[in-house]
């Protein structure tokens, strides 16, 4: 069993993408609808993909990996068990927040290994538990898709948390996002673009080919900003003014 269920036509970044994977067509059933019924009270729309079987969950992830929001899976499986399902979908780098539904506390240690953002030990379920993880749930994501970038790399829709990023750069159509672990992105588009989409006032253009995240700035210089991190930034006259009003509304500590 595997469809698409939808609830409302919004933008993707207003939607919340879930698979629900269990062996019990019953319990599948349940859990659909006590997800639906929440994301209603809170005022979430949601994208539903549900799936009896873990084999199929996985073979149909190229699907819905670009997108996915949450996984909520059961342990349980005939041949097969939740946790090798969730390491399918962390292979490809799914960022999704995984919820697992399991029979013994034993288990909790080894989903440790998918960072799941909860364990629920099935005979303890509760409304009111699970109303209480979904809700936070849903607001984790939610904040998380609000305060990231999106971009398309390879072929692939990914998303990167705007507080990993120390700058970004361009040259022939190509952007590059530095982060603070060193670790460089690199897509095509213009910077412009991608200073509409970044909604984070920490977040300010120093010259036509940079844009600098103020939280990581050390040190304003007459023609430069020097990063925490070393890295040193060009600023041209033209866009020097906003950046020492930028930093004087967050009151940072910087020499000028």
């Amino acid at each position: 069993m595997g469809g698409i269920l939808d609830s409302g036509l919004i933008t993707e970044d207003e939607t919340l993408y879930i698979l629900l994977c269990n062996a019990s067509f019953y319990l599948l059933q349940v859990y659909e609808s006590l997800i639906r019924y929440i994301a209603h009270k809170y005022g979430y729309h949601t994208k539903l993909l549900l799936y009896e079987n873990g084999k199929e969950a996985v073979f149909c992830k190229e699907d819905w990996t670009q997108n996915l929001d949450i996984v909520v899976i059961g342990w349980e499986f005939e041949n097969t068990k939740g946790i090798e399902i969730a390491r399918e979908f962390r292979k490809d780098d799914c960022q999704a927040r995984i919820i697992f539904l399991g029979s013994w506390t034993e288990d909790i240690i080894t989903s440790y290994e998918v960072n799941p953002f909860y364990y629920f030990i099935e005979n303890e379920v509760t409304h009111k538990k699970i109303e209480a993880v979904m809700k936070k749930c849903f607001q984790t994501v939610m904040k998380s898709k609000k305060n990231s970038l999106k971009f398309t790399s390879n072929g692939k829709k990914q998303r990167i948390p705007l507080e990993q990023i120390l700058y970004l750069s361009v040259e022939h159509h190509m952007v590059r996002v530095t982060c603070r672990d060193k670790k460089e992105i690199v897509f095509f588009d213009s910077l412009k673009n991608v200073e509409e989409k970044i909604k984070n006032d920490t977040f300010v253009r120093t010259h036509r080919g940079f844009i600098v995240n103020l939280a990581y700035v050390d040190y304003l210089d007459k023609d430069e900003l020097l990063l925490k991190s070393g890295d040193s930034i060009p600023v041209t006259r033209n866009y020097k003014q906003e950046i020492v009003e930028r930093i004087m509304e967050q009151e940072k500590n910087i020499l000028i």
